[in-house]
């Protein structure tokens, strides 16, 4: 089965909402100042400390920050991390933070389908050593989170050349388009951020049901197969 990943959350409520709505994941930015959704990082302690057991909290952040912020991330435990610009070895922070390591590998928007060998070799090389590689579309500037749609025919591509490490599909799914994508990539989970939001960091309840709604009726599909 699909499992579900909604990531940037910034409030309560929201953590509240996608807990009982059934998301598997629940994802929290910092360190990061680039993005809209960044927390400080004992906001981020605070909203993870909600989250209940067999519910995965997922810390998005960088080499850097965990860094100068390791002693609270260790009291922190989250299950998760998914690192951008890493400077250790995932075998250091596997051992250092006792979590699962997601490496976000940036997909073009027109890479045609299927990708060619090079955008596959990378994918390849760049999962080595992590529990999980995220896709996201990829643009100029911007880290992760580009709420972009990628090449899903690539994605797809890039999931059979990196099994058994799993994949996780991300960058513009909403809930109009997650049951596409999930019959297209079948990855093993999906993420989501902005295609659930009423506004930048505001989740939408019904926005989040329909999600979880339509990726789960996909899934099922594809299991019945």
């Amino acid at each position: 089965m699909t499992r579900v990943k909604i990531c940037g959350l910034t409030r309560e409520e929201d953590v509240d909402a996608v807990v009982d709505a059934g998301a598997d994941a629940v994802g929290f930015i910092s360190g990061m100042p680039s993005s809209p959704r960044n927390l400080p990082i004992s906001r981020a302690a605070s909203l993870i400390s909600r989250i209940p057991p067999f519910v995965t909290p997922v810390l998005v952040t960088s080499g850097q920050a965990l860094a100068e912020n390791s002693d609270l991330v260790k009291r922190i435990a989250p299950k998760a991390i998914q690192l951008y610009d890493s400077m250790f070895s995932a075998e250091t922070l596997r051992s250092t933070f006792n979590a699962s390591l997601l490496k976000p590998f940036p997909v073009s928007r027109q890479e045609g389908e299927g990708g060619g060998t090079d955008v596959l070799a990378k994918a390849k090389d760049a999962a080595r050593g992590y529990d999980a590689l995220l896709t996201d579309t990829y643009q100029k500037g911007v880290q992760g989170g580009t709420g972009l749609t990628s090449d899903w025919g690539t994605c797809g591509a890039i999931r059979k050349t990196i099994a058994p490490t799993p994949l996780i599909l991300s960058g513009g799914l909403r809930p109009e388009n997650v049951e596409l994508a999930i019959a297209m990539v079948a990855p093993y989970c999906v993420d989501v951020s902005s295609g659930v939001e009423s506004a930048l960091g505001v989740k939408d309840p019904a926005k989040v049901r329909a999600f979880m709604g339509k990726a789960s009726a996909s899934a099922e599909r594809q299991a019945a197969r």
